[in-house]
């Protein structure tokens, strides 16, 4: 009986690796990739140590969550000449394919859904990554082609915990300005809004209405009934699967990108 190849390592570059969306992205990619004989290998692969680890592993491919743009990971990477898929959001021009969520026209339609509901004076509560800034970009911009009046734009520099989202609604609301609506370009921003809004005797929807994104799926579980627009994490790491391996196996070209639509779900928070 002839044995199986041994499996292959796809180099996995990620900011960070959590609990959350992206967990749930690239434990969709592993399992759909193992059949096929390969394996993500994650490791901080930036800075001289990493990059000489990288060219070491010898993958056979590279599956990176979010734009590649450190120009020496970016210049190691295209130097070992095998199928590199960006995902979640990509650099300007991709090193190969690419797999992106089109954050900034989710940002388009929260815009759109305020503009519906006569809601005029509007919040944006945002993280500092790629792919939350497209859709805060894309928020803003329509906003003001539609009239709505942006009275604060928040950024917090990082997301992970309800008590982050907290803290950016907090400082949104130390701002003293009178607002109707707030995006937040995250679910856990969403619903640390919410929680607080409540813990001030704010009333969601009545007082203030609040839309996020979420990548997961789970916003139908609060009991406050969250409008999001979002993804599905797991369905874009078994995109982002078959992609690679369409390209390891030659079935598709170099270069190709492939985009996912926000889906909108609206609920009791609007």
């Amino acid at each position: 009986m002839a044995s199986l190849p041994p499996p292959r390592p796809i180099a996995l570059i990620a900011p960070r690796l959590d609990a959350g969306p992206t967990g749930r992205a690239v434990q969709a990619c592993a399992e759909l990739l193992a059949p096929a004989g390969y394996y993500l290998a994650a490791a901080p692969w930036h800075g001289a140590p990493g990059l000489s680890l990288l060219g070491e592993l010898r993958p056979a491919a590279a599956l990176v969550i979010g734009p590649l743009d450190d120009p020496g990971l970016r210049s190691a990477v295209a130097a070992l000449e095998i199928p590199v898929i960006e995902t979640w959001s990509a650099s300007a021009q991709p090193l190969d394919g690419a797999l992106v969520i089109d954050n900034a026209e989710a940002g388009r339609m929260a815009a759109r859904h305020f503009a519906a509901k006569r809601h005029t004076r509007i919040a944006c509560l945002s993280a500092d990554n790629p792919w939350e800034r497209a859709r805060r970009e894309g928020f803003i911009a329509s906003a003001a082609a539609l009239g709505l009046e942006q009275v604060a734009d928040i950024v917090q520099p990082e997301v992970q915990q309800m008590n982050d989202g907290r803290m950016a609604f907090l400082r949104l609301l130390a701002t003293n300005t009178i607002f109707d609506a707030v995006f937040c370009t995250s679910d856990l921003l969403a619903t640390a809004a919410v929680s607080e809004a409540h813990n001030r005797d704010l009333h969601v929807p009545e007082d203030l209405a609040v839309l996020g994104f979420t990548d997961d799926g789970s916003a139908a579980q609060w009991a406050q009934g969250l409008t999001t627009l979002g993804v599905d994490a797991a369905a874009l790491g078994r995109r982002a699967g078959q992609f690679l391996l369409d390209r390891l196996q030659g079935e598709r070209g170099a270069g190709e990108r492939d985009t996912i639509e926000a889906v909108f779900e609206e609920r009791l928070s609007t």
